[in-house]
């Protein structure tokens, strides 16, 4: 499994609950971000001490510079950056980069989930990415849910081929998760539907260009 981004751990926790993950490659450019739940107790004891876990490999790199090096089998990605609030950021939601990152050398099947921002505050922020990937000719299935201190967020889950929404067995111990709920976050209210955006290409930085962030989470159209 990959993981681009998730400094803090979180994510990384979250997919260590599966036993039948092998090993996790987490590639977040900061190794301060990294590092920052062992100088940081609370943390540590937030993230379950992910870092810990022998299954996982860090890399304090680039992510594009990265993978265009990069070889290895993964069977799936998560793309966990920060809002793209900035043209730095926003690179990493471009047609170069997550093309790049959703087709990293994988096996048929093979599943990538992105951090879309929220397609309740930063509306058009939301469908942008999901239309870049679909852009990128991925089949794309948008999904959202109502996180604690972030409000809704929105993702976007993709692959190569038509997909119905995930199902299946769920982890043991899981306080929020289950069938019902996982379903029902594949079903987008008409009030964070789809708008009308242009594809964010690295030569137009259309996500950052129309979407002016006000600091608190939240954005107004420019």
């Amino acid at each position: 499994m990959l993981i681009l981004g998730g400094g803090d751990g979180l994510a990384l926790r979250e997919v260590l609950r599966r036993r039948e993950v092998e090993d996790v490659t987490l590639v977040d450019i900061d190794p301060e971000m990294t590092r920052l739940s062992h100088a940081f107790p609370p943390l540590g004891r937030l993230n379950a001490h992910a870092y810990d876990d022998p299954r996982v490999k860090v890399v304090n790199q680039d992510a594009l510079v990265w993978l265009e090096k990069q070889t290895g089998v993964f069977d799936v990605v998560l793309i966990d950056f920060p809002d793209p609030h900035s043209f730095t950021l926003g690179k990493l939601y471009t047609t170069l980069f997550l093309p790049a990152a959703a087709g990293a050398p994988g096996r048929p099947g093979r599943g990538v989930a992105v951090q879309a921002t929220s397609p309740l505050a930063t509306r058009q922020s939301y469908w942008c990415i999901v239309r870049t990937l679909e852009a990128a000719r991925f089949s794309v299935r948008p999904y959202q849910v109502g996180v604690p201190s972030f409000g809704v967020w929105g993702f976007a889950l993709a692959k190569k081929s038509a997909f119905p929404p995930p199902a299946g067995e769920l982890p043991k111990g899981l306080r929020f998760l289950d069938a019902e709920t996982m379903a029902a976050m594949f079903v987008i209210p008409p009030d964070v539907g789809p708008v009308d955006v242009r594809v964010n290409r690295l030569d137009n930085q259309h996500l950052c260009a129309t979407t002016r962030w006000n600091g608190n989470g939240g954005s107004e159209k420019a």
